[in-house]
């Protein structure tokens, strides 16, 4: 090669380099619009319950959140598809691949759903999120029930475990209908002749113990507090490792009364199967930007809810290690053949 053909590609070469370094911000902003996302169009946050109750409230904390923090478009609302134990808003969810403008609160039934033969729907069909937080739980008779004390429930259950109703949320998947199974185990009573009736919401359940068609509520504590505060209520354990303080501070533990009994939820967002990596990380992040919020924070101090965010990668971990804990509770307590219907 020549002295002249080098200096002619030299020549060359420093022409081209205006063009190049034009072109790297061009390169940079597509790359960033295709690693980016957020919603365009109004959210829906579907919740497999009616309105009122403590899943429905979660449903509605975050959609306000997201609106208040600007992550979403106005209009957005929360949808409530109750009906199956979630199977309804699951299935609608399932039947929208890819469509990231529609998200999920769940819980326990998730999972068991499969589990008992409710509904085919497996919960590694979705794509998880973020997990919100654990919920903790009580059980409540009205006030002039003879039930006086956890002693009393125990007595009874017992001698004639039919003679004891219980409400639960959402039917036999539930952490509630696990914690009346528990407390039958623990006890050393038939757990195939507990009466566990289902209700659509936990306000259904508390509405029915009120008017004396159930003998015992199962529900997280701030469906509970106004009616035990007004004294329509009375708490009698809570199935917790501490007592829960605040007005609650004089309701003893069921470990207190002798019984080992101590379980607790959780609440995940998930979104329809086949989402982007772009797609989970905003949700992740803007469900992360809420959760760190003092509004948040107060409001899950004053329903006695134990946070603790996690982003998508430790809620499909807990998805995980959850669906082993549950297969191993539920197959012990021999249920993982039965149909769960609207009770048991």
């Amino acid at each position: 090669m020549t002295a002249s053909d080098l200096l002619g590609r030299r020549i060359a070469w420093r022409r081209c380099l205006p063009l190049l370094f034009l072109s790297i911000p061009l390169l940079a902003a597509h790359a960033g619009q295709n690693d980016e996302w957020r919603p365009q169009q109004p959210v829906q946050v579907l919740v497999g319950v009616g309105p009122g109750g403590s899943m429905d409230r979660t449903a509605r904390m975050v959609n306000d959140g997201l609106q208040h923090a600007g992550l979403i478009p106005g209009g957005s609302e929360v949808v409530n598809r109750p009906g199956g134990g979630h199977s309804l808003a699951l299935n609608a969810l399932l039947n929208q691949p890819g469509d990231a403008e529609r998200i999920q609160v769940v819980n326990t039934p998730f999972i068991t759903n499969k589990l008992l033969g409710r509904s085919p729907i497996d919960y590694r069909q979705f794509t998880p999120l973020a997990l919100l937080f654990s919920e903790r739980f009580l059980f409540a008779v009205r006030s002039d029930s003879p039930i006086k004390e956890g002693k009393d429930l125990i007595a009874k259950l017992r001698q004639d475990p039919a003679s004891v109703s219980f409400s639960v949320s959402s039917g036999v998947g539930t952490v509630n209908y696990a914690a009346a199974m528990e407390l039958a185990k623990a006890i050393g009573a038939d757990i195939h002749k507990i009466k566990a009736v289902s209700f659509g919401s936990a306000a259904e359940g508390v509405t029915a113990t009120l008017g004396g068609h159930i003998d015992v509520v199962i529900t997280t504590p701030s469906s509970l507090v106004p009616y035990v505060q007004a004294g329509r209520l009375r708490a009698l354990a809570s199935a917790t490792e501490t007592r829960l303080g605040g007005v609650l501070a004089t309701v003893p533990t069921w470990r207190e009364q002798g019984v080992d009994v101590v379980v607790s939820g959780w609440r995940i967002v998930i979104g329809p199967p086949g989402l982007t990596p772009a797609q989970v990380r905003f949700w992740s992040n803007a469900l992360r930007q809420i959760t760190a919020t003092p509004e948040w924070k107060s409001q899950l101090q004053q329903e006695y809810i134990e946070g603790g965010y996690g982003d998508s990668a430790a809620a499909g971990r807990l998805l995980t290690l959850e669906a082993r804990r549950l297969s191993e509770l539920y197959t012990s307590l021999g249920l993982t053949n039965r149909q769960a219907g609207g009770g048991a």
